[in-house]
């Protein structure tokens, strides 16, 4: 009950004070947004340069990653997890506080600033130096290979949600390599001496 009400009066409090945090995040976000991409083509060393053979493509656009408050269910007068969602790129803020058994990645201090970042743009669109070596492509455009019989091979990235102090991050990464194939993965990234580092990395989903 009292989980309950604590999950209900941060979303009231994320509601009334969504406007107010629009500017603090986006002062950062351009910037670790693109040192993230680069971090993660690097270090989970994605094939998708330009002169890399059999080199797959990756989405120009990042996309939103959903945050929301499961409500729990009651099963045999007990409390049991609500089941997964039922689509990708989503994640429930339960699931992003209890990290492993007994240890947290993000705090309770962040569950607001979390819930904040709902507010963020459906896409943003990936801008560095180096973008021109990467074979970008759109969901568009391999959802029109799909349909007309061709191969496909990208990857998606979520745009990345972070802790209130900046220095750790969250997001999903889902590669499609055709019908039945395919694999979701969750990723933990931390700030160390001002560099992105991936921590973990965990399967949410294959086909």
């Amino acid at each position: 009950m009292k989980k309950t009400f604590l999950l209900l009066l941060l979303c009231f409090s994320f509601m009334k004070c969504k406007k107010n945090n629009e500017t603090q995040l986006s002062s950062f976000k351009n910037k670790d947004i693109n040192d993230i991409v680069r971090t993660v083509i690097s270090e989970d060393s994605l094939n998708v340069l330009k002169n890399g053979k059999a080199s797959k493509m990756f989405c120009e656009d990042l996309i939103k990653l959903n945050i929301y408050i499961a409500e729990k269910r009651k099963k045999n007068n007990s409390i049991h997890p609500p089941p997964p969602p039922p689509s990708f790129n989503r994640i429930s803020i339960q699931n992003l506080l209890n990290y492993k058994k007994n240890e947290m990645f993000f705090t309770i201090k962040d569950s607001l600033f979390l819930l904040q970042q709902n507010i963020n743009s459906q896409r943003i669109k990936i801008e560095f130096e180096e973008s021109d070596n990467i074979n970008f492509t759109t969901k568009q455009r391999e959802i029109n290979k799909r349909k007309k019989g061709e191969l496909y091979n990208f990857y998606e990235m979520t745009i990345p949600i972070f802790s209130v102090d900046n220095d750790k991050a969250y997001l999903q990464l889902n590669h499609y390599c055709g019908h039945l194939c395919g694999s979701g993965t969750a990723i933990y990234l931390k700030k160390i001496n001002g560099n992105w580092k991936i921590l973990e990395e965990w399967q949410i989903w294959i086909s």
